[in-house]
């Protein structure tokens, strides 16, 4: 194991009469070598580390206890264990001891930074004569450096120190913190609301903020031997009997996630879903929504949470569903969900509300089950081995022996060699010797960096939860990739909020964003593509649905469809790509001559679209000559048809960087250094957000260059030299009409102050970015360097870009160049 460890070795025989005294206590009385203090209430044993010891023990990951325990009368039903990491002993730290090969055992996730003392517990009502042979404890893995600095250890040793005064000192402490929070109301804290509130009310007016994104329209073309995303999957979104039962009738985690409230300053609560609604998994059409958007983010597969318990399955309809239904063509894969269901969302994990019963019948009857869908061909398989994963394999009596089971099993029924992961949920990490292939990172289990739940300013006074930095955790996550055990599959979370579980208590990763979230993805990809075998890297993301933790793919309210941009993002690099150099470009390149004074600058972005833009354009075929720019994306066969719908066009080969005004800059020069004068703007304008996109390039194209336009733009030039920017008058719009400024100040004022542009709210602009124009009045443009541009990740949003900021200071660009802007055509 890596990490440090230290604990017992093996230690003498000692025996422990157990007596009950009155008040429930018991009292143990050794007849050998012990270092167990004496029980009290239902504890039998109690272990303390000496200095060395607990030093060996400081900064772990995981504990394991492992102990020979024996009784003449037999071993009561129960016994746990329980950790103390600073705070006292406490049911969040306690564990069911289960029997392995060298005895009883139990993993313990560390709760703290520094254990402080071990015990074991005892559910029984009679005396017991227990013996043991053998007792050791030993930690794994190493934690993260804590964010509080060298003051962290001093912290924590405190809390073990201050006995009884602990709990009169934090509800000091906590009325302190009621006390800043009433005096920050009284000090302007009622502003802070209100802008909290707008920014909600904001959200659910949905007008479409600065990260709001357009659904996407292309498809994603990945190489075959590209690292696969798979995201988690929850079938829950269905009302179910027992569910009706123990929550309330109609239950689901839509009851949770439309009743959360913000907590803080900034608290992004409630969520609401977009596009997909508060949907129903019990209607088809839903998953097949579900499929259609993963494919476009380049979601390779969904993996289904999937519920057994011991033969009771829960929660199966919709994988029943998807199992039944071959047109749902999206690969998946299933993760064992392994544990009790218990209230746990009401801060009650002691009320089990449907067990597992483990053993070795259950390990062949689940996965018999399973194998159902193992053998179905949309399964995902690795290297031609389907992929299971387990949630919790510590809860198993004898994880390995499972695993074994399971092999033969899949063998038996022709399914051939499995891949099985595990997933480092609450702590787990011995994979290898429970007879795992690797372990599946699953954030935010094991997070214990960039807590900023001081920081905050809080609506809710009462809180209790943990706030934490999102960002600096995926920097924390990137660089833990860099020394990252070699049967790591990295795992990514796109955000987490449980607030609409445990209302006034849930852990949130604050800010976070489609692009951080891009990042920590494209990185863990990246690990991912070098670090194992061509065709056979994994990602997982979770999750796609988890709406009630604040972990979804899918388009809410706030970010539109930002989140599935952010994951086709990542998985551009895998994407086959054509340069400048491939041979239809270059041949164009050679064989271009300018035949006109005058040039389309076409960007042809959505290939299905070039046989309506040549028939548009045929009609000017003498009178202007093309300049096309086409994305790196595009297939041979599409190269091929641009090149016949357009025989004489310099071609260009262009990242689509800025949407259509990259591109344009671009072809914006070739047209200067070419000796054209005067250019037309077009681009393959969907706005697939709005509902008229198409209506609206009907109209832009048709003023520019239908029937007559050409002779009007032509002539317009000709009688006013100062003329440098032509558009219709259905594209007029000014910087001061309501929205038009809302997302974009900050990059109008920075290429404004790069231009030395100056403007008003009188300031004109054409909107949808397509009009005529003298190539010398967009100098001040052409010569911004790609630095100065500063394009950055757009992830489809619909505003707010630098694309946007260019398209609105066309008019005052021309007009720093000693031109006009006419918009009469």
């Amino acid at each position: 194991m890596a990490g440090p460890s230290g604990g017992l070795g093996r230690m003498s025989p000692a025996r422990f009469d157990l007596r009950p005294l009155s008040g429930g206590a018991w009292e143990a009385s050794s007849t050998g070598p012990s270092v167990f203090a004496k029980a009290v209430g239902p504890t039998v044993l109690r272990w303390t580390p000496d200095r060395a010891k607990l030093r060996g023990l400081a900064e772990i990951r995981t504990l394991r206890i492992e102990l020979g325990l024996t009784a003449l009368d037999g071993l009561p039903p129960d016994i746990f264990v329980e950790a103390d990491w600073g705070g006292g002993y406490g049911a969040e730290s306690r564990a069911r001891l289960k029997r392995g090969d060298g005895g009883l055992f139990a993993v313990l996730p560390a709760r703290g930074r520094r254990l402080h003392g071990v015990r074991l517990l005892l559910v029984t009502q009679e005396a017991r004569r227990l013996a043991m042979d053998h007792f050791s404890v030993t930690g794994a893995g190493k934690l993260d450096p804590d964010p509080r600095g060298r003051l962290g250890p001093v912290l924590e040793s405190l809390k073990g120190t201050l006995g009884p005064l602990r709990a009169p000192m934090m509800d000091v402490w906590r009325l302190a913190r009621r006390a800043r929070f009433r005096g920050g109301a009284l000090r302007g804290g009622q502003d802070r609301w209100r802008a909290s509130y707008n920014r909600a009310l904001d959200i659910a007016r949905n007008p479409k903020g600065p990260h709001f994104a357009a659904p996407i329209v292309e498809p994603l073309r990945l190489a075959p031997d590209a690292p696969k995303i798979v995201a988690f999957y929850l079938p829950q979104f269905h009302p179910i009997p027992e569910n009706d039962a123990w929550w309330g009738k109609g239950f689901t985690d839509w009851s949770n996630v439309a009743k959360a409230q913000p907590q803080f300053v900034g608290h992004d609560q409630p969520r609401l879903p977009a596009d997909l609604g508060y949907y129903d998994l019990r209607v088809p059409t839903v998953m097949a929504e579900q499929i259609a958007l993963a494919k476009t983010a380049g979601v390779a597969a969904f993996c289904f949470h999937y519920y057994w318990f011991a033969g009771k399955r829960l929660l199966e309809a919709p994988i029943e569903a998807y199992l039944a239904d071959p047109s749902l063509d999206l690969p998946f894969a299933l993760c064992w969900a392994n544990e009790n269901w218990t209230r746990r969302w009401e801060g009650d994990e002691s009320q089990v509300l449907i067990a597992q019963d483990h053993s070795p019948e259950d390990d062949k009857a689940v996965f018999r089950d399973l194998a159902r869908y193992l053998a179905d061909p949309r399964y995902l398989r690795i290297g031609g081995r389907p992929v299971l994963v387990v949630y919790r394999p510590e809860l198993l009596p004898d994880p390995k022996a499972t695993t074994d089971r399971w092999r033969a099993l899949s063998l038996e029924l022709g399914l051939g060699e499995l891949v099985l992961y595990a997933t480092t949920a609450f702590g787990f990490s011995d994979y290898a010797a429970c007879g795992f292939d690797g372990i599946v990172d699953f954030p935010p289990h094991g997070i214990d960096v960039a807590e900023i739940t001081r920081e905050i300013e809080l609506l809710n006074p009462s809180f209790e939860g943990q706030v934490y930095d999102y960002a600096r955790v995926a920097d924390a996550k990137l660089n833990a990739l860099t020394t990252a055990d070699p049967g790591l599959v990295p795992g990514v979370m796109p955000s987490w909020d449980n607030q609409a579980r445990k209302s006034g208590a849930g852990k949130v990763f604050h800010g976070a964003d489609p692009a951080t979230y891009q990042r920590w993805l494209s990185g863990a990809l990246d690990h991912a593509a070098r670090t194992r075998p061509q065709g056979e890297a994994l990602v997982f993301v979770n999750a796609w649905n988890e709406w009630a933790e604040g972990a979804y793919l899918e388009p809410d309210r706030r970010f539109g469809h930002a989140y599935l941009h952010a994951t086709r993002a990542a998985m551009a690099p895998y994407v086959p790509r054509v340069t400048d150099h491939h041979p239809l470009p270059a041949t164009a390149a050679t064989r271009f001559q300018r035949r006109s004074g005058v040039a389309i600058l076409l960007h042809l972005y959505y290939p299905e679209l070039t046989p309506w833009f040549a028939q548009r354009l045929a009609p000017l075929a003498d009178r202007a000559d093309v300049i096309l720019t086409l994305p790196e994306s595009w297939t041979e066969a599409e190269l091929a048809a641009a090149r016949a719908a357009f025989p004489e066009a310099l071609i260009l080969i262009t990242p689509n960087q800025g949407r259509d005004i990259g591109p344009f800059i671009r072809a914006l020069k070739a047209a200067g250094e070419h000796g054209y004068a005067l250019f037309c703007k077009l681009h393959t304008k969907r706005s697939p957000h709005r509902s008229d996109g198409d209506a609206w390039r009907e109209t832009l194209v048709g003023d520019l260059v239908g029937e007559t336009a050409l002779e009007h733009a032509l002539h317009a030039f000709e009688q006013d030299p100062r003329l440098g920017l032509l558009a219709g008058a259905a594209s007029r719009m000014a910087l001061g009409e309501p929205g038009v400024m809302t997302n974009n100040t900050v990059h109008v004022q920075r290429l404004a102050q790069l231009m030395a542009l100056t403007f008003n709210d009188d300031t004109p602009f054409a909107a949808g970015s397509m009009f005529w124009g003298r190539t010398e009045a967009f100098a001040p443009l052409a010569q911004l360097s790609d630095d100065e541009l500063a394009f950055g990740p757009e992830l489809g949003r619909v505003d707010g870009t630098t694309a946007h900021a260019i398209e609105r200071l066309t008019a005052a660009i021309v007009q720093r160049a000693g031109y006009r802007a006419s918009f009469q055509l």
